[in-house]
């Protein structure tokens, strides 16, 4: 079975670890790495116990009442708002955007999008932000897959601002429970002391740091993908069951169906031994969506094989 449904990237650092020989982590050392990698202080950082654990930690610490969230999004912030009882709103991102929010609400973007890809220009929304004194929690998970500008710039200007970043995707670890959260250095002091002692693991420590040492991994990664996306694009656009693709900025496709349902077309492929992702779960999707992966060159070729004869 080939597989299309998996979101972590199908490149993976060129790293070596003898997890039995590990007996601790520099957690300096990774915050070095990360602030020249991700080009910030690293007073600006905060490293969490994944990605769950980031968005629990952040959505607590703030205690607001509203939060919005631009939707399709990561369904992990739904999910934590609602239990920690914010009343919660969702914007559909393909009708929309400039939705009102109510002032003083949490709002969450993640840029990148989920599912689609989709990067913005948020300009004109910080500044509908601003006039709302929204606190504003910006998912840049998938930012690492192309050569997009981060948010970081807007720290210098906008004091509630919250950068959320979970490892596991880009660095091509399904397993690593490491995010982190970027803001300015007196909102990381005070998020921090709410944060319990030795919430990390070594070992996903360990891997981290590695993989940013890994200084090629970058620019391979990103050739790559990019060129496998343009790809897969190509692929889908000659698909007679194909009515639209959203134009991705990372390693995730959202293809919009036509004259078929997303149930069998699923089922055709897989009957042919190609696996897709079943996002039905999302907000705002219906039936008529699917959305795959980037994968590699061989994987590509297949499915167009696939594509051709169902």
């Amino acid at each position: 079975m080939i597989d299309f449904s998996t979101r972590v990237n199908f490149l993976k650092p060129n790293i070596q670890i003898d997890y039995n020989n590990i007996s601790k982590s520099d957690y300096i050392e990774v915050l070095q790495l990360l602030k020249k990698r991700y080009e910030i202080s690293a007073k600006n950082i905060e490293l969490f116990n994944g990605y769950s654990s980031a968005i629990y930690s952040i959505l607590k610490f703030l205690k607001l009442k509203y939060c919005f969230i631009y939707s399709p999004c990561s369904l992990e912030y739904k999910k934590a708002a609602s239990n920690l009882e914010y009343e919660v709103r969702l914007i559909n991102r393909f009708e929309n955007l400039f939705l009102p929010v109510k002032e003083r609400s949490v709002v969450i973007f993640a840029n990148p999008s989920y599912l689609d890809g989709t990067y913005y220009d948020l300009q004109n929304l910080f500044k509908y932000w601003q006039s709302k004194d929204a606190t504003v929690i910006i998912d840049e998970t998938l930012l690492d897959f192309c050569k997009e500008s981060s948010a970081v710039h807007y720290l210098k200007e906008y004091e509630k601002l919250y950068i959320l970043k979970d490892f596991s995707n880009y660095y091509s670890n399904d397993n690593l429970n490491l995010s982190s959260i970027f803001s300015k250095e007196e909102n990381i002091e005070l998020l921090r002391k709410y944060e319990p002692e030795d919430k990390l693991s070594i070992y996903d420590m360990k891997y981290l740091e590695e993989s940013l040492k890994d200084k090629e991994f970058k620019l391979i990664s990103n050739a790559v993908n990019i060129k496998n996306r343009v790809e897969l694009e190509k692929v889908f656009s000659s698909c007679k069951f194909v009515d639209f693709l959203f134009h991705s900025s990372c390693n995730s496709l959202l293809i919009k169906l036509k004259d078929i349902s997303s149930k069998e077309f699923r089922h055709r492929l897989e009957k042919r031994g190609i696996k897709t992702y079943n996002c039905l779960k999302y907000d705002f999707i219906d039936d008529s969506f699917i959305n795959i992966y980037v994968g590699s060159k061989s994987s590509i070729k297949r499915l167009e094989e696939v594509l051709y004869v169902i």
